[in-house]
């Protein structure tokens, strides 16, 4: 099942780069937390500038059924869709859940409604 989800890091200047997520919204925060313990902030931001090019991701550092090696798998329709700190808590195609990364801090919000 999907839950739609948006993945976003604020930084300190208050602004926010933003993406949506298609799929298992409801368990992201261990694989945000996965994904800073072997990578940055930075890093993370560059995913969402990619996934904002081409429409969002289908779905966040999920392990491979056979390897188990977690893999980020971005939309694939090329449409660009940007979500920023002017629309961050819309609904984004039903989001339920928004993930904000504080980029200084790593800290991770989690809202849902």
């Amino acid at each position: 099942m999907s839950t739609h989800a948006v993945l976003g890091v604020k930084f300190s200047d208050e602004t926010i780069d933003a993406c949506f997520v298609h799929y298992d919204g409801d368990s992201m925060r261990g694989r945000i937390q996965n994904f800073l313990s072997e990578r940055t902030t930075t890093c993370l931001s560059v995913f969402i500038a990619e996934a904002q090019s081409r429409g969002g991701m289908r779905s966040f550092h999920v392990p491979d059924y056979d390897t188990d090696i977690p893999d980020t798998e971005f939309s694939d329709n090329n449409e660009p869709y940007v979500i920023d700190e002017t629309n961050f808590y819309d609904d984004h195609f039903g989001a339920h859940y928004w993930y904000l990364v504080d980029y200084e801090t790593g800290e991770i919000k989690k809202r849902s409604n």
